[in-house]
């Protein structure tokens, strides 16, 4: 059973107790990524996940690392476009000293200025491994063209130029503003007493303030075809098609993610049997589904061998026109939709997944949704539903295109990707 209450500064907790297991999941969730940056401070929220791990009052970072360890447990983050996510698995017998302990790295973290000015040099080089990645480029550089000058361009590490515009003041700041209990979610998933829960969250969690110091407006996202190479001295050319998708509360979300399976989300989908399998033309060939805010990006990566490109480009857009001309079967769309909610059944066996889908739920949707739920709302999407997201979703009008590989010596591949 999943409960859920609120502390009296607008912090929101998401409670799911399993006899079963023997361990707890913890998340703190908090609506701070990328898309609530500016051209000033963007890789803000990125860097204060890093910061918040570099000592405390209490604790030094290598006391952090150590006491965590010394319970066997596990503790990290991630910053993503929307969020910012703070997790811990430990014992269910260790869960309140894992929440001390988080409690300690948000509300106590000390972020000086010498610590600062060496996680500039370590972020810098996760920047070079991420640009060193031809994939994560791509997909980089694809939503810079599809998000054009909007929120949802930033990069998620941030830029080695807006990496020296952060300091102390502006990561205090940013703090003050989105680190609020409104704008906060604890989510927990284990074999812990929902009293237990309620009596931590309230010693620990109080401290956040209880008004947000910020007013998110509301963005328009407008797609049109854009297209965007990018030369690297590298052997294969790393492609990626996006067009507007659904935003994440769109009825058809579920209905995007049963398409998506179908075209490239799996090994037995179209892409990867058609391209990789039948023709052995590349080694990575998937389709994807973004769903944010107010828009959302469907698309497709492949990295191609260079002579191989106006081939395995043809064979792409032979697959997408099948599908806009109805060429789905219906063994096809049951196979899919079986598959998601296959997936979806297997990840609830996982207690770090239950607590990331109910954190992520609470904090981007405001809800609290049973699993039985959500397997309702995929066994309601009908074959037609599909179909009539099709047109919708491959409009070439909309399609932006990002490619990076040798262009100086491949002259050829700009013309084939114009041509797309």
């Amino acid at each position: 059973m999943i409960h859920s209450f609120k502390l009296d500064n607008g912090l929101r907790v998401v409670f799911e107790k399993i006899n079963y297991v023997k361990s707890v999941s913890i998340g703190l969730w908090v609506g701070a990524g990328s898309t609530f940056e500016n051209d000033e401070n963007n890789g803000v929220s990125h860097f204060i996940e890093h910061m918040l791990f570099k000592g405390t009052k209490n604790r030094s970072a290598s006391q952090i690392a150590e006491e965590i360890d010394g319970i066997g447990g596990q503790i990290n983050a991630f910053t993503s476009k929307e969020s910012t996510c703070f997790y811990s698995k430990v014992t269910a017998e260790k869960f309140e000293v894992s929440m001390e302990i988080l409690s300690d790295m948000i509300f106590n973290s000390i972020i000086s200025e010498e610590s600062i000015h060496k996680e500039k040099k370590v972020i810098e080089e996760e920047i070079k491994m991420y640009d060193d990645s031809p994939e994560e480029f791509a997909h980089d550089l694809l939503s810079k063209i599809a998000f054009q000058n909007k929120p949802l361009s930033m990069p998620i590490l941030g830029r080695k130029e807006t990496l020296e515009n952060i300091n102390r003041k502006v990561i205090t700041d940013y703090l003050e503003k989105r680190y609020t209990g409104p704008n906060t979610v604890i989510s927990i998933v284990g074999n812990v007493e929902p009293s237990l829960v309620e009596k931590t969250v309230k010693k620990y969690f109080n401290g956040f303030p209880s008004s947000n110091g910020f007013k998110d407006k509301d963005i328009k996202y407008e797609f049109s075809r854009k297209i965007k190479g990018v030369n690297k001295d590298i052997e294969q050319l790393h492609f990626c098609l996006g067009t507007e998708g659904f935003e994440r509360d769109n009825k058809s979300y579920y209905t995007l993610n049963i398409l998506n399976n179908i075209l490239g989300g799996s090994m037995s989908s179209r892409l990867f049997q058609n391209i990789r399998e039948k023709q052995g033309l590349v080694y990575s060939i998937y389709s994807f589904n973004s769903c944010y805010k107010e828009t959302g990006l469907f698309g497709i990566y492949s990295a191609i061998n260079t002579e191989s490109v106006e081939k395995s480009t043809n064979l792409i857009k032979k697959e997408i026109e099948k599908i806009k001309n109805g060429d789905i079967r219906k063994h096809e769309f049951d196979r899919a939709r079986s598959q998601m909610k296959g997936n979806y059944i297997l990840s609830l066996e996982n207690t770090s997944s239950r607590m990331t889908i109910l954190g992520r739920r609470e904090l981007l949707y405001n809800e609290t949704i049973t699993p039985e739920s959500i397997i309702d709302k995929i066994e309601n999407v009908k074959y037609e539903d599909v179909m009539n997201s099709i047109n919708y979703i491959f409009d070439s009008k909309k399609y932006n295109i990002a490619y990076i590989g040798n262009l100086e010596k491949h002259k050829h591949v700009e013309k084939i990707l114009n041509d797309f």
